[in-house]
C-alpha cells in the first residue's frame, strides 16, 4: 500500500524538485509513491512535510494538501509561494514555505476535452496538471500549466489565479503535443514543454504579447 508519509531519510518515487534561492532549502515533490511535499536545507537535513492522500471529496470541496493521487511538480515563485501540483485533483495548491494553504489555481478550461493517451487507461488516470512555470517578467505576470490530460499549456494570471488562454492541441506536428509532461521557462521568456511516451521531444515556444 501507499507509505504513511513519515520517512525524514528517504522518498518513494518522487517528481519533481525546486530550491529555494533565499536560503538553498530543497522541496520535494514525493510524488509517485508518497503524496507529500518534504523540505530540506542545504545540506540535507529534514526540516518539515506536509500533504496526505485526499479523497473525492476533499477535492471538490478544494481542501488545500489533501492530493488525489501523484505530487507531481513543486515550484517557487519570487514572492516565496510554493505551488504544487496536484496531478489527479486537477489543481495546483499555492502554500507559503511552511505549508501553510493559501488557495487553488483549478485546471479546468472551459471547452476543452479531455481525452485518454492510449485506449486501455481511462483519463482520470492522466490528470491535468503535470507542471507548472512562470513567465520570466520581473513580476512573473503568467503561471503556466501543463496539462497532460488535454495535451495542451494552459496560460493563468498568477496573482489571480484567473485563466486567460491556452497553445497546443492533441498531435505530431509543431505546435502539437503527444503526452506533454513537463516544462521550464528561460530569461528571455521562450516556454519549453517536454513530451514523454510517444512524443519524445522538447518544443520552445515564444511568447508573442
Amino acid at each position: 500500500g501507499r507509505a504513511l508519509n513519515s520517512s525524514t531519510t528517504g522518498f518513494f518515487y518522487p517528481a519533481g524538485i525546486a530550491v529555494d534561492p533565499t536560503n538553498g532549502d530543497v522541496y520535494v515533490a514525493d510524488g509517485y509513491g508518497n503524496t507529500r511535499v518534504a523540505v530540506f536545507d542545504k545540506n540535507g537535513k529534514f526540516l518539515r512535510q506536509w500533504g496526505k492522500q485526499g479523497n473525492s471529496a476533499e477535492a471538490e470541496a478544494g481542501t488545500g494538501g489533501a492530493f488525489q493521487k501523484i505530487v507531481h511538480c513543486v515550484v517557487i515563485d519570487h514572492t516565496g509561494l510554493v505551488y504544487v501540483c496536484d496531478k489527479q485533483g486537477d489543481r495546483v495548491h499555492v502554500f507559503d514555505k511552511m505549508g501553510n494553504f493559501k488557495r487553488n489555481v483549478i485546471i479546468d478550461p472551459k471547452g476543452q476535452t479531455p481525452r485518454p493517451h492510449y485506449p486501455n487507461k481511462r483519463p482520470t488516470l492522466w490528470g491535468a496538471v503535470s507542471d507548472v512555470g512562470f513567465s520570466s517578467d520581473p513580476g512573473q505576470k503568467y503561471l503556466y500549466a501543463v496539462d497532460e490530460w488535454r495535451d495542451r499549456v494552459h496560460i493563468y494570471d498568477r496573482a489571480s489565479g484567473e485563466y486567460l488562454a491556452s497553445f497546443g492541441r492533441p498531435g505530431h506536428q509543431l505546435g502539437e503535443f503527444t503526452h506533454c509532461h513537463t516544462m521550464t521557462v528561460d530569461s528571455k521568456g521562450n516556454v519549453y514543454v517536454a513530451e514523454v511516451g510517444f512524443g519524445r521531444r522538447i518544443q520552445k515556444f515564444k511568447l508573442t504579447n
